[in-house]
């Protein structure tokens, strides 16, 4: 049976590539018209990456139709096809040569000509990498007020096309309402409204347009495609590989629709699954990503050595301005997992390297500064763990958090710089606002521990163990986990009320409340012994009243 322009376009909507070429390529050969030299030019100009960028090759193949089309007429040539010659300049980066050209045909077409006006206000909308939404606005508005007949959903699907460009999310809906009142083309529109709400995180209903382009056309494979984005989105990654797998069948199974499916796997953790389809592919596929994507697939699965040759060999072989930040990233994690304890030296701090250029590259796919922190505390390098939650918690949007800060005051007391650990303490209390009280016995250690073997005469961290007690609630204090922590701050409190208040009754009140929560507080028992004995314990040392601590005044241990 003839195949028509209709039936190609159809393929190329449901991205059906291979079918809506061969009969775009089959009707400009067996009938050269102007019209089929156009669409087959048209078809090349929408093969675009996910960038929006059309590879030299193929905008190579759309000048050659669509020279050949103006050249059916040498006096004067189709203004179709000399509006794919300009958006083929455009779509090269020549922005100003193609306005001429454009602003030409449209005189020369008295400004007349619907189709001609839509296509130029479309090539401005084509590509999201090379674009003029407000052009292309602008000018598909005029070719609907010069429609006679106004049923060609096209219109309305280009300019919704572009204010997503805008992100004018309203208009863009607008417009897709308009084409739906037309009846056509259904799966399509559903689909691109869909994706107008999922651009604007409205998931919900996103799932639901998505859903009616499935039922408006169960073989439209982008509708599937955008489906298991939005569950790899929602973290439901078996819907997700359910419906990757579903775009890859109402597809065609090329090498690139497989990528796509590759990418989509990847996405919802399908990572068997996305590495069998790769493998399928990988010696006859030429683009360098498949490298990236072999070394991502591999660093989740724990291949982590030959991640980083995949990765590595990506670098080396594709071009520099497709490299992404995640790829430094994926590199550093992949030397982070690599099982190597003759080399683990080396492998943390490359791994350390490249994860600290993909931060400084702007990639936020993954928790870099987490995992590097994570890594010095593995090697116990405590000083970096603080100098990284410093500069993490300086350069972050919105500051620390009191995780952050308590954090940082415990990679501080690891360190022993018990000073920055008592003043960064005081944030994280602040910022707690008494939701948890442990940071109030570390503030009141740092401040014993600081001290060294220096008596504290004034007890100063007596305010902090007052306040631990005063604030802590009757469930806290019936926690077991807690007991030890009462048990060294009424010791502690014991300890100031004998030596600096004098007030043994006041002290033994203390010291009995310390056993009551921890019956093994050896120094408490001692205190008592001494009061009930007419003596004083000692003040100074290594221990108390300093360091009143349940593990007898040590330091922290890393």
């Amino acid at each position: 049976m003839a195949q028509t322009v209709q039936d190609g376009l159809r393929n190329l909507d449901a991205e059906r590539y291979n079918a809506a070429e061969t009969i775009f390529k089959q009707l400009a050969s067996t009938a050269p018209s102007a019209e089929n030299y156009y669409y087959l030019g048209y078809f090349y100009l929408n093969l675009q990456d996910e960038e929006g960028k059309v590879s030299s090759a193929d905008l190579e193949k759309a000048k050659d139709a669509f020279t050949k089309g103006t050249a059916l007429d040498a006096k004067k040539p189709d203004p179709l096809n000399r509006v794919g010659l300009a958006t083929v300049k455009l779509l090269s980066g020549d922005r100003a040569g193609a306005k001429a050209d454009f602003d030409l045909i449209k005189k020369d077409t008295k400004n007349k000509n619907a189709d001609v006006i839509f296509r130029i206000g479309e090539a401005y909308s084509l590509s999201a990498k090379v674009n003029d939404p407000a052009e292309a606005v602008t000018n598909i508005q005029a070719a609907l007020d010069l429609q006679k007949v106004k049923n060609n959903p096209d219109y309305y699907i280009a300019m919704a096309k572009a204010y997503l460009i805008k992100n004018d999310g309203g208009a863009a809906m607008t417009a897709l309402e308009n084409a739906a009142n037309m009846g056509q083309k259904l799966a399509k529109i559903k689909t691109l409204m869909g994706r107008v709400w999922y651009q604007g995180k409205q998931y919900q209903k996103a799932e639901g347009f998505f859903n009616e382009a499935i039922a408006a056309d169960p073989e439209y494979a982008p509708a599937y495609y955008y489906l298991s984005l939005l569950y790899t989105t929602f973290g439901k990654f078996n819907k997700a590989k359910e419906n990757a797998l579903l775009a890859l069948k109402k597809s065609e199974a090329t090498a690139a629709e497989k990528l796509r499916y590759i990418k989509l796997a990847f996405a919802s953790k399908d990572y068997d699954g996305a590495l069998s389809v790769l493998n399928e592919i990988f010696d006859a596929e030429k683009d360098p990503i498949k490298y990236r994507l072999k070394g991502y697939i591999q660093t989740e699965k724990g291949e982590c050595a030959e991640a980083v040759k995949n990765i590595t060999e990506f670098l080396n072989k594709a071009e520099k301005e497709r490299h992404l930040a995640s790829d430094w990233g994926m590199l550093g994690r992949a030397y982070a997992c690599i099982k190597d304890d003759a080399n683990k030296k080396l492998n943390d701090s490359l791994s350390i390297i490249n994860m600290d250029i993909a931060i400084e590259k702007g990639d936020s796919t993954f928790d870099y500064n987490g995992a590097i922190i994570n890594n010095y505390k593995a090697a116990k390098n405590w000083p970096k763990v603080a100098e990284r939650l410093e500069k993490y918690i300086s350069t972050s949007k919105k500051g620390g958090n009191a995780t952050d800060y308590y954090n940082l005051a415990d990679a501080y007391m690891r360190s022993r710089n018990f000073i920055k650990a008592d003043t960064v303490y005081s944030k994280a209390i602040e910022l707690y606002k008494d939701t948890w009280m442990f940071p109030y016995i570390q503030k009141a250690r740092a401040k014993q521990y600081a001290l060294g073997n220096t008596v504290d005469s004034t007890f100063s961290a007596a305010p902090l163990y007052e306040k631990y007690i005063t604030v802590s609630t009757d469930a806290m204090k019936a926690d077991v986990k807690n007991a030890k922590y009462f048990s060294e701050a009424y010791g502690y409190l014991g300890y100031k009320a004998l030596l600096v208040e004098k007030n043994p009754a006041k002290a033994t009140e203390y010291m009995n409340f310390a056993l009551k929560y921890d019956p093994t507080n050896t120094k408490a028992q001692q205190v008592l012994q001494s009061i009930n004995g007419g003596t004083t314990p000692p003040a100074g040392g290594t221990t108390p009243p300093n360091n009143n601590s349940p593990n007898g005044g040590a330091q922290p241990k890393n």
